[in-house]
């Protein structure tokens, strides 16, 4: 089932490259690494906001 899942990629990225000039692999790719960039920013905003409670809990200084 991977392999032709695999299959199918390889050949509508093909068919974007050859016929739209790779536009919408392009496009696909500018959208999974905002929403990458997106999670990441978060994950490190929680984590600084979670670091900030501890220490005003515990009343130790950075």
């Amino acid at each position: 089932m991977f392999r032709i899942l695999l299959l199918v990629a390889v050949i509508l990225i093909g068919y974007d490259a050859i016929a739209h000039q790779g536009s919408y692999t392009r496009s696909a790719w500018a959208s999974v690494v905002g929403l990458t960039d997106s999670a990441v920013t978060s994950a490190k905003q929680l984590g600084q906001e979670t670091r900030s409670e501890i220490r005003e809990e515990t009343g130790t200084r950075p």
